[in-house]
Formats: C-alpha cells, sequence, structure tokens
C-alpha cells in the first residue's frame, strides 16, 4: 500500500513528528476511529534513531483480537526517510509489515510518500488469506483506514511546526 500527500510543514518537522514515537498515540491513536487504531505504545523518550525498539497494540475492523506489535526502527535519516519493521500478532495470525515514509520538499512544505508491506503472514485471518477478499482489502480497506492517520499526521506536523518563508 502507498499512500502520497503534502502537508505546509517543513520536512524537518514531519520527521521529527514520526521520530517521537510516543506522538504516534495521538495521530494514529486517539484521533483514529475506534475500530482501526493504536492503543498503546510503549517506546523510550527522546526521537527514534534506527535500532531503537517499541511495543504497542491496537485494533482492526470486524476482528475481536488486538494486534500486539513488536517494532524496530530500521532507518532513521532525518528530514528524509523514517522507516520500521514491525512483527504483529492477534490471535493464531503472525505477521511482519514494514512502514517506510519518504519525505521531501514541496514548495512550501513537503510531499510524504508512506509505503506499508506487508513481508510475510502466517495463518491469516480469513480476510487477509482469501485472495480475492485479500486484494480488495488491500487495494481499499486498508489504504482508507490507514489514510486517515496518514492525513492525520500531515496535519499534526502543520499545526505544530510550518514552515516559514522570510519576504524576498
Amino acid at each position: 500500500m502507498r499512500l502520497t500527500g503534502t502537508s505546509s510543514a517543513s520536512p524537518e518537522a514531519i520527521y521529527d513528528l514520526l521520530a517521537d514515537l510516543r506522538s504516534h498515540r495521538e495521530w494514529a491513536g486517539a484521533k483514529q476511529s475506534s475500530d482501526f487504531r493504536l492503543i498503546t505504545l510503549d517506546a523510550p523518550p527522546g526521537p527514534a534513531v534506527a535500532g531503537t525498539r517499541f511495543s504497542s497494540t491496537g485494533t482492526i475492523p470486524t476482528s475481536a483480537h488486538r494486534w500486539h506489535d513488536e517494532s524496530a526502527v530500521t532507518e532513521a535519516t532525518r528530514a528524509t526517510v523514517f522507516e520500521f519493521l514491525t512483527d504483529a500478532h492477534a490471535g493464531s495470525t503472525v505477521a511482519r509489515y514494514r512502514h517506510r515514509y519518504e519525505i521531501a520538499p514541496s514548495g512550501a512544505g513537503s510531499r510524504v510518500t508512506y509505503t506499508m508491506t506487508q513481508e510475510r503472514i502466517e495463518r491469516p485471518m480469513w480476510r487477509l488469506g482469501m485472495p480475492g477478499v485479500r486484494t480488495m482489502t488491500w487495494r481499499f480497506a486498508i489504504p482508507m483506514f490507514a489514510g486517515r492517520g496518514f492525513r492525520n499526521l500531515l496535519a499534526a506536523a502543520s499545526k505544530a511546526n510550518p514552515r516559514v518563508h522570510a519576504a524576498a
């Protein structure tokens, strides 16, 4: 899944929000719908760097199971890339996801591309295991639900630290 959006915030402001793992509880948790959101996040204080580990729990639609995740930051290049790998499990389902945010200057702000890749899945729940349903889930449902969090991130960065230009 790939989402692209723009923000009036500088690339540094967007990166800093992503690297502040505790901020994820707001834009990917509290500001999300109750059926698709981050519920808990345990992370060390300060900006995350490559190798930083954190854990979280979350919900997804039409599932009574909560996802329990263990994640590690794999790339943290200020103002350009923030990436982490998540080992997730819910009930008997076990999966690995790569989350990658690529940030670039764009006009008066930034252009951000978020890619979520399922690297593996074992014992998938029915909608992720049936070929036609899996395709529809990844093509429509996941972008719709993840898109809300992505837009929350862009809005939070814009509100917290918009790019300011000096008069010429």
